[in-house]
């Protein structure tokens, strides 16, 4: 029984995805990790999409993104 409280599982994974969102110039603005931006199928079939980058984010303006992808934000 003592064995058990040292065994951990790995069978979990969040499925939050690091943004940040600016507004300039009444544009609004959506940042993504690169390597979360990767896994999105918008961004594969257009990857000219990306407006700036900033601190580590790469920013796409909402106009942009899918409603699909806006909503699992």
């Amino acid at each position: 029984m003592s064995n058990l409280k040292n065994l951990s599982t790995n069978h979990y994974k969040s499925k939050t995805i690091s943004h940040k969102k600016i507004n300039i110039l009444n544009s609004r603005y959506i940042g993504f990790k690169l390597t979360d931006l990767l896994n999105f199928k918008f961004y594969h079939k257009n990857p000219n999409i990306i407006e700036f980058n900033l601190k580590g984010f790469s920013f796409i303006n909402k106009k942009n993104i899918t409603e699909s992808t806006l909503q699992n934000l």
